[in-house]
């Protein structure tokens, strides 16, 4: 759906509530909470930059009674009273919001969830289309052809078939389902135990609650139904709160507005008001974000002159000035030469999406520094479509882009590396990424083009820099109505690629300048630039997978969460979906009367930390926690990997991210290989499914105790260096050194011991390792403090270094990366607590992940330069990288890769490798 017209509908109260438990509490430096403001105002600047909405109005809860009220007097009663810290925000989001100039709209006696659907109606009835933007279930009732609902948090546009996938029913056929489910939160009644899927079923079988009652016999004969007559008899007991429940959840669409739609249409953001209003509450992030006019900021960084002289000559260029667009070798080679005579470029590569595997090109810009920006389609396909070149023809411009002593400034270099390599195009070492510039700079910050270009051009780009860098959604739409890249006109892509490729170029010169003058330069172009290409190198092997083991392995957790159920069922005396919090709730809390610990906004809570405290009172709460741990094994492996087998390769290939992590670690995606498992025996079974290919072996590498060797290194305690200097145990050593000789070989107090050290890294407080150890609080700090007594080098340097993280406004590792942290001067002692963790963590964690990625880079080296058949990194977990080799070479390979990582780095402690060999992942540890 092009939304390009629509009305847009801010759902208030939602977001307000979402963004206070989604967010750390913030305040500003007078004591007022401003967290959920925060978060709501991020929102609104996020719809107005990327979406640009014509018409848009929020809507709030008046908190008045309402006609649901009269219809059921307990409807919303069990509602708890908003947080303390949340009340004073409500009146502030409304500040900021009028501060936008954008309507704000509530009304007496008519909740928000009406008035949006009234708004809603006269939207269509007047041709427009709509945009709801909340995650409530109910408004995705009002889904059709012309509304869509947007859920800003987690980026996902609901259609008409986005909710029939999410429900199982369509939104016309959602109230209905609403209904039988209930809703706890507003104390709508349902029919108790009954859960979304069989709420589908019904509804799918029957239509409406009404057609459900009639004939409510015929609920036997519904095909994979579970308990059905119980399901049955439920409906005969509970048919008049059926139809109460269908009535609460209607949403009424002639409520009473006092707006027209013409009174909703935006008007330009006025700086004199936006930014007192940001600056009161200490928004300075996102007043940056909005451009000088807002801020009154000065631009990130001196540089050399722009690239671009001003914001009307890249409108002239690039709004009615030529692209140059490729259409031929004969002028591509010409383009190739002025290529190699240029030393800095800005590329912009549009693929059509995807995975980096199985992506390909549509078309290169390039932009100079001193001529019009070029185009180079290779991949469009339409009818009508102008002459284009074959995408292997890219190869022309290799020598060209790889020319020496040349920087190419390209957005997410990695992605392009990927898509341009195997065409003969790749950048090699001449890649130059604003991204992993942005990360390092602010890791917290957004690293999208979009946001680095208003950030590090303000001056050119101004406050509409979105006008000036469109998302690329903005020509082929959203969602399931999205058009393919390659059938959207040459000229429309190539205008906003070139675009992007001028943005590349420009902020990439001036975040040059800034990271050379933070003292960032090495740091770059030693190791995140470097391991960039590595990256690139290892994502394309994949790892082999053992499907056929995996299902067996699947097949098995089925029985075992089956029998989990039965011996539940049997102790609770009825069936229980254990998925189901409100039923697990109704078991543990009603039934058994056991202790509950913890409410929420959904009752009583039920997560794992309260099933462990439940656990010794009775042998269900430990039957839950085990098909937890099943459950989610299952799924998220044994179920999913073997679906995201390429089929091409016959291998598993993951996707790392190196701009999400504040520490410095990789994260990797689709599928996140980080945590898969090893400490249970199914975890480690899952990774018997990880093999090498016939004839090879794979050869695991891991660091041993990394954190704790780069805290004796930072720390110089004289104990932790000494344990580790002549090798020892260290767990045992502080068992020795805190509960004395005779305690050296208790596994119980080796237990303690490794929490306590680790603990310590991690910022633990006597709390929380009172907590994890099953202790009181009183024993926990005792232990905490004999730690300190004993590795007073690491209590002196914790200290120091939250210190210098105060002074310095956040905290450095030892290869210079920085995290800032603006936590440590809140007012709000949860939030400051948070900052001195982080200020412990960062530099021990952050180091950590450093010289694992130079041990990536060297070790890539390493096999490089080997002769014979090849031996490929393939993936890195945490402190361990894995590689397949030639079976007959696997053992020396192993020597290489040991004798590599033990020496990235001189520390005053040894770095110790533990390397293993195995025809899977799970034989070679």
């Amino acid at each position: 759906m092009n939304n390009e017209d629509a009305l847009y509908l801010v759902d208030g109260s939602n977001f307000l509530f979402r963004a206070y438990h989604a967010l750390p509490p913030l305040t500003t430096k007078s004591g007022v909470p401003s967290g959920a403001v925060f978060g709501f105002t991020q929102m609104l600047i996020r719809l107005e930059m990327e979406h640009r909405p014509k018409r848009l109005a929020v809507v709030f809860d008046a908190g008045a009674r309402t006609f649901r009220n009269d219809l059921y007097g307990g409807y919303k009663a069990n509602r708890p009273p908003a947080p303390d810290d949340l009340i004073p925000q409500f009146a502030l989001v409304r500040e900021v919001v009028q501060a936008f100039g954008v309507p704000v709209l509530d009304a007496k006696n008519v909740e928000a969830d009406d008035l949006i659907a009234t708004l809603a109606r006269l939207a269509k009835e007047a041709g427009q289309r709509v945009v709801i933007v909340s995650s409530d279930k109910d408004l995705m009732q009002l889904v059709d052809d012309r509304c869509v609902l947007l859920d800003t948090m987690k980026n996902v546009t609901y259609d008409v078939a986005g909710v029939t996938e999410k429900f199982g029913v369509p939104p016309l056929q959602l109230g209905a389902l609403l209904a039988l489910m209930g809703d706890s939160v507003d104390n709508v009644p349902g029919i108790p135990g009954v859960g979304p899927k069989t709420a589908a079923a019904l509804v799918q079988g029957f239509g409406d609650v009404e057609s459900l009652i009639m004939r409510v016999d015929e609920i036997a004969e519904l095909k994979g139904l579970r308990g059905a007559a119980s399901v049955a008899e439920k409906v005969r007991t509970h048919a008049d709160a059926i139809r109460l429940s269908r009535k609460l959840v209607a949403l009424d669409e002639h409520a009473h507005v006092e707006v027209g739609l013409d009174d909703l249409v935006r008007t330009p953001l006025d700086p004199d008001r936006v930014g007192p209003k940001l600056r009161e509450l200490e928004f300075t992030r996102l007043l940056d974000r909005l451009g000088p006019a807002f801020s009154q900021a000065a631009p990130v960084a001196s540089a050399p002159a722009p690239v671009i002289a001003s914001r009307t000559e890249l409108v002239t260029r690039l709004g009615n000035g030529p692209v140059q667009i490729v259409t031929d070798e004969q002028s591509l080679r010409v383009l190739a030469g002025e290529v190699s005579r240029t030393r800095t470029l800005g590329l912009s590569l549009w693929t059509s999406g995807g995975s980096s595997l199985t992506t390909h090109a549509i078309g290169l810009a390039i932009a100079f520094p001193h001529r019009p920006p070029a185009y180079v389609p290779v991949g469009h396909r339409y009818l009508a479509m102008p002459s284009q070149v074959p995408a292997r023809a890219l190869a022309l411009l290799g020598d060209a882009l790889r020319t020496p002593r040349s920087l190419r400034y390209v957005h997410d270099a990695k992605e392009v590396e990927l898509v341009l390599g195997p065409l003969g195009a790749s950048l090699s070492s001449r890649a130059w990424d604003p991204a992993l510039a942005s990360y390092l700079v602010d890791p917290a910050s957004d690293h999208t083009l979009s946001g680095i270009a208003t950030r590090t051009l303000p001056d050119l780009l101004g406050a509409a820099s979105l006008a000036l860098l469109p998302t690329r959604d903005s020509l082929t739409g959203t969602g399931k109505k999205a058009s393919p890249v390659e059938s959207i006109e040459v000229e429309r892509v190539a205008l906003l690629a070139a675009l992007e490729a001028e943005a590349a170029l420009a902020s990439g010169v001036r975040y040059k300048a800034d990271i050379e003058a933070r003292g960032l330069g090495k740091l770059l172009d030693d190791i995140e630039l470097p391991l960039a290409r590595v990256l690139s190198a290892i994502e394309p092997h994949g790892i082999r997978i053992d499907v056929a083991a995996l299902r067996r392995m699947s097949e098995t957790a089925a029985v075992e969460l089956e029998r989990i159920e039965g011996e539940v069922a049997l102790l609770a005396g009825q069936p229980i979906n254990l998925g189901s919090p409100k039923q697990l709730q109704e078991l543990l809390f009603d039934k058994l009367q056991l202790p509950p610990t913890r409410k929420t906004k959904t009752g009583f809570s039920t997560d794992a930390d309260v099933l462990e405290e439940l656990a010794p009172l009775h042998p269900v709460a430990r039957k839950i926690l085990d098909h937890r741990v099943v459950s989610k094994l299952k799924g998220t492996y044994l179920d999913a990997l073997p679906a995201l087998v390429d089929p091409r390769t016959g291998r598993l290939h993951t996707s790392y991210r190196q701009t999400i992590a504040a520490t410095g670690r990789l994260s990797s995606v689709e599928p996140n290989l980080q945590n898969v498992p090893i400490r249970t025996e199914l975890g480690r079974e899952i990774r018997r499914a990880f093999i090498a290919d016939p004839g090879n072996k794979l050869v695991v590498a891991d660091y041993s105790q990394i954190e704790l060797r780069v805290l004796a290194h930072l720390s110089h305690d004289p104990v932790l260096t000494d344990a580790f200097a002549n090798g020892e145990d260290v767990h045992e050593r502080t068992v020795v050194e805190m509960f004395g000789e005779d305690k050296r070989h208790d596994k119980d107090m080796r237990r303690v011991a490794k929490m306590i050290n680790y603990g310590i890294v991690y910022g633990l407080s006597d709390f929380g390792l009172a907590d994890r150890l099953g202790i009181e609080r009183v024993e926990a700090k005792r232990y905490i403090e004999g730690y300190n007594r004993t590795y007073h080098g690491v209590a002196t340097y914790m200290e120091a270094v939250i210190e210098e993280a105060r002074r310095a406004g956040g905290a450095r590792t030892l290869f210079g990366r920085f995290r800032p942290l603006p936590e440590l001067a809140a007012k709000n002692q949860s939030v400051r607590k948070y900052g001195e963790r982080m200020a412990r963590n960062t530099p021990i964690q952050g180091t950590a992940a450093d010289l694992l990625k130079i041990a990536m880079i060297d070790v890539q080296k390493l096999l490089e330069a080997r002769p014979g058949p090849p031996t490929r990194m393939l993936l890195t977990v945490h402190d361990e990288l894995v590689l397949e080799a030639p079976g007959a070479e696997a053992d020396e390979v192993a020597a290489l890769l040991k004798s590599t990582m033990e020496n990235v780095a001189t520390l005053l402690v040894p770095l110790v490798v533990d390397v293993g060999v195995g025809l899977s992942w799970a034989d070679a540890k």
